[in-house]
């Protein structure tokens, strides 16, 4: 691409991201977040609870309602513990340790609403706080359920992607290229890949950032049974004709890749996004098929080998190509 064509690439303003000058920082972490964080919001947000519930982690979900099901049954454990053991019919415990357990343990009967009835509350007292417990047993065992309910319905994308980038020969010149594969059971269709390039440009005496949307060999595919190699030829009209491994790190890219696609089971659209930066690209090589036919069977389809890859040569830049990229660099 000559500089004329550079200067006239048109910038992409759709990424939402800043346009400062900002080196070696990822814009999208491996997670698929965004590598940004959010300062001078208040402490306490009640609106982000119910997010915050839906999409952390399930170790950390169930930790929660775990811690919060024995507090709430050792605070009312407490509660008739001070009002009086006598208030309570059936008591076998001894101890004091042991009055208090067997207030716990109907406290657990009372909130999930199970009673077995060798324990129960005598008096005006005791009775009026089994009742607020049952209620709000009931009220917390649907917000669980709705939060489960929630957590197991939102569709959510697993894709697998190659760790590298690659440069590989491609049909008569080169190709940027990486690899992605469904992780999940479920059928995705509709699938739609866009690769922007996120670069550092001199403009005015100073460093900006600025993007450009990739042209693909293919950004769209109707359906997604096994991987898919996602290629951008590097020709003529490519920000990357002629550029080096070291001119690509010095204007510090980084390649923003985001996927749509829709899930068959869920009858949602899933989303996932992922980056690569210049010392995730490999020079010369070629991703490894990784499937396998069988005669009278089905065909293997191996997603721990999306990232495998072997070296292979890269057809030689011509004369005119040459001086092209050096028109570029200078």
């Amino acid at each position: 691409m000559s500089a004329e064509q550079v200067s006239d690439t048109k910038d992409d303003q759709n990424t939402g991201l800043s346009a400062r000058a900002q080196r070696n920082q990822r814009s999208i972490r491996e997670d698929g977040t965004f590598n940004i964080e959010n300062k001078g919001m208040p402490l306490f947000r009640p609106d982000d609870i119910y997010l915050g519930l839906l999409t952390m982690p399930w170790w950390k979900f169930s930790l929660i309602v775990i811690s919060f099901y024995v507090i709430l049954n050792s605070l009312f454990a407490a509660i008739y513990y001070a009002i009086g053991i006598d208030h309570l019919t059936n008591i076998e415990g001894t101890t004091q340790w042991e009055k208090l357990l067997e207030a716990f343990f109907f406290s657990a009967q009372s909130l999930t609403t199970v009673g077995y009835g060798r324990v129960a509350p005598v008096g005006i007292t005791t009775s009026s706080v089994a009742a607020i417990e049952s209620l709000l047993g009931l009220l917390g065992f649907a917000l669980a359920t709705g939060l489960l309910f929630g957590r197991f319905s939102k569709a959510t994308a697993k894709i697998v992607h190659s760790t590298n980038m690659l440069i590989s020969p491609f049909k008569e010149g080169t190709g940027l290229m990486f690899r992605i594969a469904n992780m999940r059971e479920t059928q995705l269709v509709e699938v739609e890949v866009i690769v922007t390039l996120s670069k550092i440009t001199v403009e005015k005496g100073r460093e900006v950032r600025r993007f450009y949307q990739l042209n693909l060999e293919r950004n769209k595919i109707t359906m997604f049974p096994m991987a898919w190699t996602v290629v951008h030829p590097i020709d003529e009209t490519s920000l990357l004709y002629g550029l080096t491994h070291e001119e690509i790190k010095y204007d510090d890219m980084e390649f923003l890749i985001y996927f749509k696609g829709y899930d068959e089971t869920f009858s949602q659209n899933v989303h996932h996004r992922i980056s690569y930066r210049a010392d995730d690209i490999v020079w010369g090589a070629r991703f490894i098929v990784n499937y396998e036919l069988q005669s009278n069977g089905p065909t293997i389809h191996y997603l721990n080998k999306v990232s495998d890859y072997e070296l292979t040569d890269l057809p030689v830049i011509s004369i005119e190509n040459e001086k092209d990229r050096k028109q570029l660099v200078q």
